[in-house]
């Protein structure tokens, strides 16, 4: 007999774009639907971050423990997490 729990569903994965080092509790891939929650400890103080999954800004908040926490829940398709950074202190001409 089968059992309905959905342990065997399908996970997808998320490309980091070689920088998966820089998020702490990221992993390969996971289940549609689950709740994912990474964390940025590492933070240049005069750098602007921004976030996109799969093209689409993030939102993400700060934790004084942890850093940038970037969450959002996994779609029923491999997806690319990206991080931009821009120094904040270059001089613009």
């Amino acid at each position: 007999m089968f059992s309905l729990c959905g342990c065997q569903a399908k996970k997808y994965k998320v490309d980091y774009l070689g920088r998966k080092g820089m998020y702490s509790n990221a992993k390969d891939r996971y289940r549609a639907g689950t709740q994912v929650t990474l964390y940025v400890e590492h933070i240049a103080t005069d750098t602007d971050y921004s976030f996109y999954l799969d093209g689409e800004g993030l939102r993400f908040t700060y934790d004084e423990r942890k850093g940038f926490v970037i969450s959002f829940t996994m779609p029923e398709h491999d997806v690319t997490l990206e991080c931009y950074m821009r120094n904040s202190m270059e001089r613009l001409d």
